[in-house]
């Protein structure tokens, strides 16, 4: 029996609890009008959430050495264009605190994978014509699914790919819903936007409705490969990443143009895992 909608908006509320917060902040800096204050409100009503971001402000890479654990003076350091990326990825690092049995998946290879396919993510994304921002939160959540279908497996285990190459079929039949659907799920009940959201629910097959052009979706797709070109891939994605000129096409970019950002990638993802340092 496939798990209810009320099942996974449960789990994810107790095993992700800052990615709602994730979805109000970006809420708040897109109007003009939002003080200073109204953000740290904001982040001071998660502690978890809270101790993260003031420890990243005190990273070297702000150029600050007096350490502060004010989170007002935090938000005034790092200011409120690099507040949503360390939001992002303080929030992405609270959900990947756990091993996953259910995929035999280590928890840090699932923050280094979503790390540097947000990296990458976000520099296509400004090559694609897309918002950025929107590009990097799909990297950074498009696995959450997975933790949730991990407190819920009751021992189940995926056997790997050479018996099931592909983990989103094995997902349906195990869980009767993928963990891609399992974010979507969440994501909208969290109010991300609805673009977001499609990028996520359309990743692993971006060319499949050829009625509506998913060019977030195929942005996705590809940066997921730049992750795997880094050694950084997941059990069960192996054949969902390969790139193809239908690919580019849709998401508006060459084959140099995917090389460039996946060599500037590379550089971007070091520098978010330092801040988090």
């Amino acid at each position: 029996m496939p798990l209810s909608r009320e099942t996974i908006i449960t789990l994810g509320n107790k095993l992700a609890p800052s990615a709602s917060t994730f979805s109000r902040l970006r809420a708040l800096l897109l109007d003009p009008d939002t003080e200073l204050d109204e953000i740290t409100k904001l982040i001071r009503l998660d502690p978890a959430l809270t101790f993260h971001v003031v420890r990243m402000s005190n990273s070297v890479l702000f150029g600050l050495r007096e350490k502060t654990d004010s989170l007002d003076v935090a938000v005034g350091r790092v200011g409120l264009g690099e507040i949503f990326r360390l939001v992002g990825l303080a929030a992405t690092q609270q959900v990947c605190q756990r091993d996953l049995v259910t995929y035999r998946l280590k928890a840090s290879r699932l923050w280094e994978n979503a790390v540097a396919t947000a990296a990458a993510s976000e520099l296509l994304a400004q090559r694609a014509g897309l918002e950025p921002g929107l590009a990097y939160s799909a990297g950074l959540m498009r696995t959450i699914g997975r933790v949730i279908l991990d407190g819920a497996a009751f021992g189940q285990v995926y056997p790997g790919e050479a018996e099931w190459p592909s983990v989103a079929e094995w997902e349906k039949k195990t869980f009767g819903v993928t963990s891609a659907e399992v974010t979507t799920t969440l994501l909208n009940h969290w109010r991300f936007p609805v673009e977001l959201v499609n990028s996520i629910q359309g990743h692993y097959e971006p060319l499949a409705n050829t009625d509506e052009s998913n060019v977030g979706a195929c942005v996705l797709n590809l940066a997921c490969g730049v992750a795997a070109r880094f050694g950084l891939d997941l059990p069960g994605e192996e054949g969902d990443w390969l790139c193809s000129p239908a690919k580019l096409t849709l998401a508006g970019v060459s084959e140099a143009d995917l090389e460039e950002c996946a060599n500037r990638a590379r550089a971007h993802y070091v520098l978010l895992c330092a801040s988090m340092a």
